[in-house]
């Protein structure tokens, strides 16, 4: 297939949403790109045309380079060889994505080749990652989800990428809050995102309403719940005052007539997994304030004694176990719960943005609203909680050893780079909020949801600090007091974390 650097699909597109942005940024000023406002993905018209600092004469003279991702996550990286034209199947994120690769591979003379990983399956890839690591087979470098690759503790075999010779974290495609996150001691920075990885944008946590449901068990609109999400009334309270009695017994199965079974209608679901209480938790101002970091690194936790914890524990508690209309579902969190709540089981659906453009919400036939999580109390701030199963990038000490890091760095800057000024913005206003949201109310709170996202030091680096945050799942969970088990877990929980600090420190 001949490459044309910029497709007049590309082009088609971008001229689709820009329309969008452009408007947009004639109402009101625009901002400065600043790091309290590189989220503003709407206002930043400029994007395009955003330099970057690799000089224009770069030429990496030919340089094979290779890269490994979790299988599962291609939409990253897609290769898409000969799909310019595939009709009904085609796939305009896809073609961007493809777009950005050859343009990369163009501008600095270059040959990019990905791998996935044998499994998606998370243990399975996490145990590959790891002997790929220990075993220094050669990859320029590897993308995978944080819970298979934090997990490993393998840091002394990763380049620090805060200094190499190409890759600026200053730059607008550099996550600085997540990045912030992932770096153990705020100097070293193992692990990077940035705007290569737009799957990323899908793991931000997401609370879904069936707006028929809504008026009909309810006897509210959609204009009420954006309102109470615009008004900042949107709480953890105000939602078990919904879903207290939001039940109806659908008789699908007569056996279980006047018996709550899956096949009836409630006002909410989550997950035996526990998946979903940790989103609620890890979506309000808990997930920020159990814990504070130095400048060198070092971390308190703030468990014990936090009446933060302990209110949203108890809220939890009585969402999950004296609310009528919850639901408790076997299914699983992703497709069989989705599945569910497109047929009209449920009322609210707590999950997270992946759900929207997904085939069972796209042949939804009745309507559905998009909201951030509720929050802790009202006039809070909302928090988006960037699941750990978000993806992002580490090179091996080898491509050092190899004396390619300058190489690797450069390609790495040009991939980010490139999909800010382009594929980020095609998949966030062209698909995320345009085709998939389904009016405008709901494009705007997915701005809400991305301007509020959040990743946690000491939820990513969970099993560093005995899992001490999961004491609030179990808690919510079996229906207990939380006070007693972090009382016990907590001095514990900080000796583990500051020896895994020190331990990285003194590697690196």
């Amino acid at each position: 297939m001949k490459f044309i650097r910029k497709t007049a699909l590309l082009l088609a597109v971008l001229m689709i949403f820009s329309v969008v942005v452009f408007a947009a940024c004639g109402k009101e000023e625009q901002k400065e790109t600043t790091d309290d406002n590189r989220w503003h993905l709407s206002d930043e018209p400029g994007r395009p045309s955003t330099p970057d600092g690799l000089p224009e004469d770069l030429d990496l003279e030919g340089y094979e380079a290779v890269a490994l991702y979790r299988a599962g996550d291609g939409v990253n990286f897609y290769e898409c060889e000969g799909s310019i034209d595939t009709g009904e199947n085609f796939n305009t994120v896809y073609q961007v994505v493809y777009e950005r690769n050859k343009t990369v591979e163009w501008r600095l003379n270059c040959k990019l080749t990905w791998f996935p990983t044998d499994s998606g399956d998370l243990s399975e890839t996490a145990s590959q990652i790891s002997r790929v690591m220990q075993t220094q087979e050669y990859f320029d470098f590897i993308n995978s989800t944080n819970n298979t690759m934090l997990s490993s503790g393998l840091n002394a075999l990763l380049c620090d990428l805060s200094d190499t010779e190409y890759i600026d974290l200053g730059q607008p495609w550099w996550w600085d809050d997540v990045n912030n996150a992932l770096s153990v001691d705020n100097y070293r920075y193992n692990y990077i995102v940035g705007d290569m990885h737009i799957i990323n944008l899908t793991k931000m946590s997401a609370f879904y309403f069936n707006t028929e449901l809504v008026e009909s068990m309810l006897k509210q609109d959609k204009a009420y719940m954006y309102g109470l999400v615009d008004d900042k009334r949107w709480t953890l309270e105000q939602l078990y005052t919904m879903i207290r009695t939001l039940y109806k017994d659908t008789s699908v199965n007569p056996a279980m007539t006047n018996k709550r079974d899956q096949g009836d209608v409630f006002g909410m679901v989550y997950s035996n997994t526990g998946e979903t209480v940790n989103q609620f938790v890890f979506s309000t101002r808990v997930a920020k304030n159990t814990y504070t970091r130095d400048d060198k690194g070092i971390v308190t936790l703030n468990v014990r004694g936090n009446e933060d914890v302990i209110t949203v524990v108890d809220v939890l508690r009585k969402i999950y176990h004296e609310a009528e209309g919850s639901w408790e579902s076997t299914t699983g969190f992703d497709s069989g719960l989705i599945k569910e709540f497109s047929e009209g089981n449920y009322v609210f659906f707590p999950q997270r943005l992946s759900a929207a453009p997904s085939s069972y919400m796209r042949e939804m036939k009745t309507d559905y609203g998009i909201l951030p999580y509720p929050t802790l109390e009202e006039g809070d701030d909302y928090v988006s909680d960037i699941q750990t199963s978000s993806t992002s990038l580490c090179v091996q000490a080898v491509v050092e050893l190899e004396d390619n890091l300058d190489t690797v760095s450069a390609l790495i800057e040009a991939l980010c780079a490139e999909a800010y000024r382009y594929t980020t913005v095609a998949f966030y206003e062209f698909a995320l909020k345009a085709k998939y949201a389904r009016d405008d109310d709901a494009s705007r709170m997915i701005d809400i949801i991305y301007e509020s996202a959040h990743k946690s030091f000491i939820v990513e680096y969970g099993q560093y600090a005995g899992n001490i945050m999961n004491l609030l799942g179990n808690a919510i969970r079996s229906n207990s007091d939380v006070t007693s088990s972090i009382d016990a877990a907590n001095d514990a929980a900080q000796n583990t974390i500051n020896a895994f600090i020190s331990k990285v420190v003194k590697e690196s």
